[in-house]
């Protein structure tokens, strides 16, 4: 760990937060993390991610958000789907940073364990 903390400068920084949630995907609401992220919308997201595929949010940390997905999506129909609600988020990984093609970011959805979401 100490020497990831001085190769990573951003570890430096993070901190740990536990925070009394009934669900994770409540968490970005209750802290108030905002992030350009139309907060209502992610939150409902998360909690649909929650049902259908296992996710949990992992970190929220600058405008960056990661979600670990026990169940990702095993074929290219529920994949596609996803890709849209990803879309939603408007995130610019997928939106703006270049735009992602969508039939190669939903191509790469299925089998995917961890999702990673920014906003600059």
């Amino acid at each position: 760990m100490e020497q990831l903390l001085r190769t990573e400068p951003f570890m430096r920084t993070c901190q740990l937060a536990l925070v009394p949630a009934r669900r994770g995907a409540d968490v970005p609401a209750i802290v108030g993390w905002s992030a350009g992220a139309p907060l209502p919308l992610l939150c409902a997201l998360l909690r649909s991610w929650e049902e259908r595929f296992g996710a949990r949010v992992l970190s929220g940390f600058g405008g960056a958000l990661t979600v670990s997905v026990a169940r990702p999506p095993q074929d290219l129909a529920q994949a596609e789907r996803l890709a849209l609600e990803h879309v939603l988020t408007t995130a610019d990984n997928i939106v703006d940073d270049p735009p992602t093609p969508f039939p190669e970011y939903a191509g790469e959805l299925p089998g995917r364990y961890l999702w990673r979401l920014w906003w600059d």
